[in-house]
């Protein structure tokens, strides 16, 4: 008896183990859920340094083993729950043409990705500030806030997507064009994660927002090209620092067709951004667009953003599906992963 007791406490610390070891994102391999088997993945200002959140950053996994996670009864018909508090951050990059560097991004999951095979995802691409990279957002939390808020039901799964460039070349001497951060996006960005992830193909799937430097590049790329996106957020957006050709100024973009768009715009109350946000809205505003439109408190910082990240999660997924189940079906999705 003694033995057993033994035995069946080792056992069960090695459960216990294995368990949050997938939580962690360090053991993967085929999980059996539900009768559905995937395969898993074993400017210009100073700024105070911030240490990055705790996320799971996964590359392909080396430990394989599998795990059945039996589906919940409720009237009596069997539904999955999703049982992990945590998605994971792939890195990856790329040689762009369009930049003429090699760019590198950051994908976010939400958890369970891996459990619905057939749906497709909403998309939240995030472009960081300058002289930032692609760490920039999530220094800021908003992949664990998003991780939170579906692990407890607020918001619907979705996928975040943020690249990082040079501190200098196209991203800061370019204002639009093929051969320029936009073009990047467009032409190879958003292809590239369709073409690996399962991402809803259509504009309204897909919402783009950035800060700073980043928020004028997602207010152009979105005027530009609403066959992509449907969805626009511009945090403290540096358009009083723009100096844009003619046919890539977001002022004059509005102004020539009224954009049908979701949008929103913030800055702080002591942010030299705040000036020309609440002048494009007002441009916005006056072409019968609606917009939203915040002022939050502190200077053009990252403090202001990391505030303002819970008020962005919720404009972004506003529209979107509130849970898996109603996630729009993957019938053209490329993505394997």
């Amino acid at each position: 008896m003694k033995y057993g007791r033994v035995w069946g406490g080792l056992m069960l610390g090695f459960l216990v183990i294995l368990w949050s070891g997938i939580q962690r994102g360090e053991v993967s391999g085929s999980l059996d859920v539900s009768h559905k088997t995937v395969s898993g993945f074993s400017s210009f200002w100073a700024v105070v340094p911030i240490e990055s959140e705790s996320l799971a950053v996964i590359s392909q996994s080396e430990i394989t083993t599998t795990v059945e996670i039996s589906p919940t009864v409720q009237d009596g018909v069997d539904t999955f729950i999703c049982p992990f508090l945590r998605g994971r951050s792939v890195e990856g990059a790329f040689d762009s043409a369009a930049m003429a560097e090699r760019v590198r991004y950051v994908v976010h999951l939400p958890p369970c990705y891996e459990f619905y095979p057939e749906s497709a995802f909403p998309v939240l691409y995030l472009f960081h500030g300058w002289p930032f990279d692609e760490w920039h957002w999530p220094n800021l939390g908003i992949a664990a806030l998003a991780d939170d808020w579906i692990s407890r039901g607020i918001v619907g799964p979705f996928i975040i997507v943020m690249p990082g460039v040079g501190s200098e070349g196209r991203y800061v001497h370019s204002s639009g064009g093929p051969y320029s951060f936009e073009g990047m996006v467009i032409d190879e960005l958003v292809p590239l994660i369709e073409r690996d992830y399962r991402a809803w193909q259509e504009p309204a799937g897909r919402a783009v927002g950035g800060i700073s430097r980043g928020g004028v590049w997602a207010v152009s790329t979105a005027l530009l090209h609403q066959e992509v996106f449907g969805i626009l957020g511009a945090h403290s957006p540096a358009l009083a620092l723009n100096r844009p050709l003619p046919q890539y100024d977001p002022f004059l973009l509005v102004q020539r067709e009224p954009p049908n768009l979701r949008i929103y715009l913030d800055a702080g109350d002591a942010d030299w951004a705040r000036s020309q946000t609440s002048r494009f809205r007002d441009v916005l505003l006056a072409q019968g667009v609606e917009v939203v439109y915040q002022v939050h408190t502190g200077g053009h910082v990252d403090a202001l953003w990391r505030g303002g990240v819970p008020d962005y999660l919720d404009f972004y997924t506003a529209t979107w599906p509130p849970t898996y189940d109603a996630l729009p079906s993957c019938t053209v999705c490329l993505g394997e992963m």
